[in-house]
């Protein structure tokens, strides 16, 4: 009888243990597709702090993870084992201390919610997802994406603006020239631009056979690129361009003669066809933006032919230089930031200047030079231990994941991180948890015995 009962106890234990895994499970993708999906203007609006679709879904996280001894100290563990949470110290004691010198709040839980939110993700990989089903959702939630910023550009108003709950975070419509910039899930036309830079490698991994190929989802590398024209952002278009060149540099050797055949290819198309569509308003917008990025990087006027303003192209030059003088505001304390919950203006060269288009020198207004300095280590130990990883083991996910990392990066140099730092910690996060299995080369045998037998004869 003793036996018996125990038996049953065993049994029900264990439907319990398999609902509970089966109903996190549910949790994480809803965690996910809210960390991606979902905008940040969607949630309960609190008097001290916004209480976001992200932040409720890290409350039910952080439920589930606490309701079990188990789960506790297996994230416990994690935190205790994982070297990158070691290298963020610095930063998180940066921030703490600028919250309590300039009473801010918002100073020390915006970047600890961003950081936690990776934290999360990397458990809800380990033991609910897996890397190649996370993957996976990413890539619907891309196809989604892209989608609605179609129908964004076709209607002139985002669909996720029917979702604003929080007032002060969604921005309006965005119109540069006449023409109506998306700006997708994102707060800004430049959020939504970070966050295609990070995804475009996906685009081309392809998760059954873990090879890296250009070319394997050719439908959404072509939606995303363009979504990124339809973004009207100068800066997002000239690193798009730029990271789709090493998407196909860096594809596995065995498509390149494939996809240099393509681009060549496409080059022509697209040449001839613009030619033969540039009075239209759709080949005038792509040659405005085309040339806009041209002028940029050279000092050109070839945009002004299709609408562009000669006074904001110059203006925009302007301003990318005058704020690099930020590091020598003398009011700006050098070890203690001024927080978030103060807006930067000062004036510059006789200029005033309120907003800080470069995450970089942004970060150094908020934090000074030990939350910059932090944050940049940080930043590189991870590219750094990709490229070693990415070497090593020869893992396409590495590759594209590190791609997506640099040039993000590189993006950030032109524009802040308008609340995107969450898809670059995505990134780290499936970085963490990729298989990291050193590379080693095959060996033919039938080769190996064909030498023998040859040398013998």
């Amino acid at each position: 009888m003793a036996t018996a009962i125990s038996n049953v106890e065993g049994k029900c234990k264990y439907i319990k243990d398999s609902k509970e895994s089966l109903y996190f499970r549910k949790v994480s993708f809803v965690y996910l597709f809210s960390l991606y999906v979902m905008p940040q203007y969607f949630g309960i609006q609190l008097p001290f702090f916004d209480l976001t679709i992200v932040r409720f879904m890290i409350i039910i996280m952080a439920v589930f993870i606490i309701s079990s001894n188990q789960r506790l100290a297996d994230f416990g563990k994690m935190l205790k084992t994982e070297k990158v949470a070691r290298i963020l110290l610095p930063y998180l004691f940066v921030v703490s201390y600028t919250m309590v010198f300039r009473a801010d709040l918002k100073a020390f839980l915006n970047p600890f919610f961003e950081i936690l939110e990776m934290f999360l993700l990397i458990y809800s990989i380990r033991d609910a997802l897996g890397t190649k089903q996370t993957i996976r959702c990413i890539i619907g939630f891309l196809y989604l994406l892209t989608i609605l910023g179609i129908v964004e550009a076709i209607f002139r108003v985002s669909p996720f603006s029917y979702l604003v709950t929080i007032k002060g975070l969604y921005t309006g419509r965005f119109i540069r020239g006449g023409h109506y910039r998306i700006m997708s899930n994102c707060n800004h036309s430049l959020g939504y631009g970070l966050l295609l830079v990070t995804a475009l490698p996906f685009a081309a991994y392809d998760y059954e056979k873990e090879e890296f190929d250009a070319l394997f989802r050719p439908v959404l590398l072509a939606l995303m690129i363009v979504n990124v024209f339809l973004t009207g952002s100068r800066s997002s278009l000239g690193v798009a361009i730029a990271e789709v060149f090493f998407i196909f540099a860096l594809s596995d050797i065995k498509y390149l003669r494939r996809n240099l055949l393509a681009i060549v290819g496409f080059g022509i198309s697209f040449f001839m066809l613009l030619m033969l569509f540039q009075r239209t308003s759709v080949g005038r917008y792509i040659l405005l933006q085309l040339t806009s990025l041209i002028d940029s990087f050279c000092g050109t006027e070839f945009s002004i032919k299709y609408g562009s303003n000669l006074k904001q192209l110059v203006q925009s030059a302007h301003y990318r230089k005058l704020i690099k003088k930020v590091y020598k505001v003398s009011w700006l304390n050098p070890l203690v930031g001024i927080g978030r919950k103060r807006g930067f203006s000062s004036v510059i060269d006789g200029l005033v200047v309120k907003s800080i288009d470069n995450f970089y020198i942004a970060e150094y207004v908020r934090y000074a030079y030990p939350g910059l300095i932090a944050n940049l280590l940080f930043m590189a130990y991870m590219v750094l231990h990709m490229v070693c990883d990415a070497v090593r083991t020869r893992s396409a996910l590495i590759r594209a994941l590190l791609i997506g990392t640099v040039f993000y990066c590189l993006h950030l140099e032109i524009a802040d991180s308008l609340q995107t730092l969450k898809y670059l910690y995505i990134i780290f996060g499936l970085y963490i948890c990729a298989d990291k299995k050193e590379y080693v080369p095959e060996t033919d045998p039938c080769r190996y015995i064909k030498k023998r037998k040859l040398r013998y004869a």
